[in-house]
């Protein structure tokens, strides 16, 4: 067998390498968290869907506090609606490849929004 047949064969086992962690990936992951919060005998409980879209996760919000009679006219709680679904998700424009990721970005995210619903101060970055 001649060199030349081997290179693709090599370029094709190390393609498959690079990938083989995000194959491994779930396509689909339900997840729930309780937001960091100074009132914790009220609702403070988050549901996501984490769903893989090409290669990267989208997190859609399944479930969110009541914001308790605050006003949300000045608030920017970065949410997006999927226009084949209308299902709100998480705004955010970096790669998000691994479920952990998208994990983490939905702690932050709720960490941030329950801030606003217990104190009306917004979280850097989330103010009008």
């Amino acid at each position: 067998m001649s060199a030349w047949v081997l290179i693709p064969i090599l370029a094709i086992v190390i393609t498959f390498l690079s990938k083989y962690d995000t194959l491994k990936e779930p396509c689909k992951v339900h997840y729930e968290y309780n937001a960091k919060t100074k009132n914790p005998s009220l609702d403070h409980s988050f549901k996501f869907s984490l769903e893989k879209i090409d290669s990267c996760y989208r997190c859609y919000i399944e479930c969110i506090p009541s914001f308790r009679g605050r006003d949300t006219s000045n608030y920017q709680y970065h949410i997006l609606t999927d226009s084949l679904s209308n299902r709100p998700y998480i705004c955010w424009t970096g790669r998000v490849v691994y479920a952990e990721q998208a994990k983490k970005l939905s702690r932050n995210w709720a960490d941030a929004t329950q801030k606003f619903i217990d104190t009306g101060i917004p979280a850097p970055g989330f103010g009008g």
